[in-house]
């Protein structure tokens, strides 16, 4: 199998970016957080991303794409910050979320991926560790170091997938 893509509801990326962050956001008075293309706010005020893809053709690594933007606006447009489609790439090394940035990917975090659980049909990791790459840490106009930790996050994918 080399790319899956499945259109489920219960699939797809929870992420609260970091709580500091978003709270500075909406404390600016023309602060704003805009969500497009399939991205909402769950009942627990993560960021949704719905699962687009899976990509497994590379033996024991795999891709799990993600849809949807959320745009982080204040300071009359001066600051704007986009979270768009994530991608989060996994191997034996370890596992990174990338975002795309006009026509670029930009890997913004390593993550820490707990021990993954299977259940009706659906792969989980809950609660991913999520630190700040350099280049993540020129996302946010360097208001972050690098290794920063940022909100934990939470994926779901198709159950069949192979898992390194």
């Amino acid at each position: 199998m080399s790319e899956l893509t499945v259109e489920r509801a219960d699939l797809g990326m929870a992420w609260a970016v970091k709580d500091s962050f978003v709270r500075y956001v909406q404390s600016m008075h023309d602060g704003r957080i805009l969500l497009r293309e399939g991205a909402a706010v769950t009942n627990t005020r993560q960021f949704y991303f719905p699962f687009k893809s899976l990509d497994q053709s590379d033996g024991d690594r795999f891709v799990l794409q993600f849809g949807g933007e959320a745009r982080f606006l204040a300071h009359r447009g001066l600051m704007s910050v986009a979270i768009c489609n994530p991608k989060i790439e996994v191997g034996p090394d370890g596992a990174c979320l990338s975002i795309e940035q006009g026509n670029e990917t930009v890997q913004l975090a390593n993550l820490r991926l707990p021990a993954v659980s299977v259940e009706d049909g659906v792969t989980m990791w809950a609660n991913a560790q999520v630190a700040l790459t350099s280049a993540g840490a020129a996302v946010f106009a360097d208001s972050y170091a690098a290794g920063e930790t940022l909100a934990p996050l939470t994926m779901r994918a198709p159950s069949f997938m192979k898992v390194p």
